[in-house]
């Protein structure tokens, strides 16, 4: 019955694109996105005094244990008083009027959009977006234009062609991009979506937890919070957590609550989800800035030690914790990961078509709590296989 299966696994086999679930790996952890160490970090005793002016704490009765369950969607039975609470705590924090909890990243992403989006709507986004954004803007069904990563030029361009007289004009973007680890020009954009009347639309999944006061977010760092007509902050990175929320105005907010269907028609999160969000801004507002200071310790050893090592070229200029070293080849990538692998370095091979086909490369994520031996080793190995004549290495040269 299912043998048409096996031929399109056969294909994905052939042309070097095929996945299998890793299970439990030891090593060396370079692969999560967990940068500042605050998954595997529990916050002793109360939060110090801080400068914050929205301090968070856990509503009083929040998880009383009662209740394990989300019992339905929220707007069915699986909402409270208490998941109102976390939502304004979370809108204070970032330097929003609202916020509004989804499961995930990805259904955050999916939800805003296509709630969004209608036909006489023109949406222009960045040719770098997530594959989240790129099925959102699918279910929303405005017209998309894509435009050259972080072109400001292009955009302008765009922006200055307009949409439909009888729309709406959206651009979106990403704080920092996962694949090439740099960020947006977002000062700039938000300029330009103002002079052409433009709503700007940022997902921070990647710089939420790690720009900013207190790991706000590039947005708040920023001071646009006003010029962005929304963002979207996700917790299964530097947060440590899991979910998302979609940061905006109150009437965001409430159109997201009456028109969204992947918020209404979904169950909503446990209690436990909950309590990890809250839990998770504890975590960031307490150890934030000492454990930025060490993943940017670590950044710089590992870009220092790569240029060094004569492999600066094939390294993406970006300063953040993402790394990106250009490793052309479905094949030759895949070698370097096992590379790194047999050796107890976990790094991640990125293939086309998740990337254009010649843009393979070995994602890199740094993190606080790398030592300083690790990134040695790494770096160690990443210039002996460059330079190896066979296997994955390219003989030398950088590119």
């Amino acid at each position: 019955m299912d043998g048409f299966l096996d031929n399109r696994l056969d294909r994905i086999r052939a042309a070097g694109n095929y996945r299998e679930l890793a299970g439990s790996v030891d090593g060396v952890d370079f692969l999560s996105n967990d940068y500042l160490g605050l998954a595997r970090t529990q916050v002793q005793g109360k939060l110090s005094s801080q400068s914050f002016v929205t301090q968070p704490r856990l509503p009083a009765g929040a998880f009383n244990g009662r209740i394990t369950g989300a019992t339905g969607s929220r707007s069915i039975s699986g909402d409270t008083d208490q998941y109102h609470a976390i939502e304004q705590m979370i809108a204070r924090y970032h330097g929003n009027p609202a916020a509004l909890v989804f499961n995930s990243g990805y259904t955050a992403n999916l939800g805003l959009l296509s709630a969004l989006l209608k036909r006489t709507d023109t949406i222009l986004y960045d040719e770098l977006i997530h594959a989240s954004c790129r099925d959102g803007l699918r279910l929303g069904m405005a017209k998309a234009i894509r435009f050259p990563h972080n072109d400001l030029e292009a955009l302008s361009e765009l922006l200055a062609n307009g949409g439909r007289p009888d729309g709406q004009l959206f651009v979106l973007t990403e704080g920092r991009f996962s694949m090439d680890g740099d960020l947006a020009p977002l000062a700039e954009m938000a300029a330009l979506c103002q002079q052409h009347s433009a709503h700007l639309i940022v997902d921070e999944a990647h710089s939420g937890g790690i720009e900013g006061e207190g790991g706000a977010g590039l947005v708040a760092e920023l001071g646009l919070q006003e010029q962005v007509f929304a963002t979207v902050i996700t917790y299964g990175k530097a947060f440590g957590a899991h979910g998302a929320a979609v940061l905006g105005s109150a009437a965001l907010r409430e159109y997201l609550v009456n028109t969204c269907r992947p918020f209404i028609y979904t169950t909503g999160p446990a209690p436990a989800q909950w309590e990890g969000i809250a839990l998770a801004y504890e975590r960031m507002a307490a150890l934030h800035g000492e454990r930025i200071v060490l993943l940017r310790q670590r950044i710089q050893q590992f870009r220092e030690g790569m240029a060094a090592a004569g492999l600066s070229a094939a390294l993406m200029n970006a300063e953040g914790p993402i790394q990106i070293l250009h490793l052309p080849g479905n094949d030759r990538v895949m070698a370097a990961e096992a590379a790194c692998r047999e050796a107890g370095l976990l790094v991640k091979g990125i293939r086309s078509p998740t990337v254009a086909v010649g843009e393979e490369r070995l994602r890199i994520c740094l993190h606080g709590f790398n030592a300083k031996e690790e990134v040695e080793a790494l770096v160690g190995l990443l210039r002996a296989g460059f330079s190896s004549s066979g296997g994955w290495g390219l003989g030398g040269r950088s590119k």
